[in-house]
């Protein structure tokens, strides 16, 4: 697949050793060179991938076993009878999520350093990198509160394409079989477009913490960056545009990550049969007791520690092709190796 100039650099061996790097062949890459070539890199530095990751998720696992700690978690009963409680648990877990959400944002800008050093041929140190990262940790934080806002604005399209349905359902109930049909079938033609323009959105935001971590850039410019770099090109076919093939490239583990997460149901599964063994189906099931909940937030802690460092490779990745491509990366990089050589 090529979307713009095709080049192809690599670091010769003498270079590469007295630059105290791997020899690195940058070239432009196929989307299933990049799934190979990503998860080559992550079997290469399983143990570091994963210690990083153990750190991105601890802060959302605390969160979650802090929120059922504190009996946060807000009931049905809850919102019709006590709207004021009702309102301060959702205060409370939305400033748990954004905090959680801002270190999970900053280790993920520290996992970006790392994949960078391994991919370019480095040796790549956890500590070296978690060093890098007080030089933009401010940064990192304002990009993050960004992004957050952007994807909030994005949410518009299909809360009101939600709402449009809701009111026309409310105002013009269908009563004949076929009326209902149509609605239906216009009420979900309706919502897929209007996750469209998220959908959109999700892929050019998806190489900003790379924009940032790599190249220095914080808040908007690395927002507008990263969209430069996914952005669709009209010369080319839609299979080629930067967005679809991010999204095929990110579809794997997309379904990988959905199989281990469905692990995590387990402890509830097993909980939900337990009861309707004991007390048959006509007994309505009650809520979990909190070691479930636990168990299960702990087996999500590990399969989204398993997972969320390939998503790092793939975006760290396609960053790194799309700028070879249009960008000439590997001649600038070859370039510098043979600088600090001389």
């Amino acid at each position: 697949m090529t979307d713009g100039p095709s080049s192809s650099a690599e670091v010769s061996p003498a270079s590469a050793t007295a630059a105290g790097v791997a020899p690195v062949d940058l070239r432009p890459l196929s989307t299933s060179e990049l799934i190979d070539r990503g998860f080559t890199l992550y079997r290469a530095h399983f143990a570091g991938f994963l210690l990083l990751a153990l750190l991105c998720q601890t802060a959302p696992l605390l969160g979650q076993l802090l929120v059922t700690a504190l009996n946060l978690n807000p009931t049905q009963d809850q919102a019709l009878t006590d709207l004021h409680g009702f309102g301060l648990k959702i205060a409370a877990i939305s400033a748990i999520t954004l905090v959680a959400q801002l270190i999970m944002f900053v280790v993920e800008v520290v996992i970006t350093f790392y994949i960078s050093d391994a991919y370019l041929g480095k040796v790549p140190s956890v500590k070296a990198c978690l060093h890098k990262m007080t030089s933009c940790l401010w940064a990192s934080i304002w990009t993050c509160i960004l992004n957050r806002i952007v994807i909030a604005f994005a949410l518009v399209f299909p809360a009101v394409a939600a709402a449009a349905i809701y009111f026309y359902l409310l105002v013009y109930p269908p009563v004949d079989f076929l009326p209902l049909v149509g609605v239906g079938v216009c009420a979900l033609l309706l919502i897929v477009a209007s996750l469209a323009p998220l959908l959109i959105v999700f892929m050019r935001l998806m190489v900003t913490v790379p924009a940032l971590a790599l190249e220095g850039l914080a808040g908007w410019r690395a927002i507008q960056r990263s969209s430069a770099l996914v952005r669709y090109d009209p010369g080319l076919g839609i299979l080629y545009w930067g967005e679809m093939r991010l999204s095929f490239l990110l579809l794997p583990l997309f379904i990988i990550e959905l199989l281990i997460l469905s692990l995590t149901a387990l402890p509830f599964a097993l909980h939900q049969f337990s009861e309707v063994a004991r007390h048959g189906t006509s007994t309505p099931l009650g809520a979990p007791p909190d070691a479930v909940t636990i168990a299960s937030q702990i087996l999500m802690f590990l399969a989204g520690s398993l997972i969320l460092p390939l998503y790092s490779i793939a975006t760290t990745l396609f960053y790194y092709d799309i700028r070879i491509r249009r960008e000439g990366f590997d001649l600038e990089y070859m370039s510098d190796q043979l600088g600090e050589h001389k």
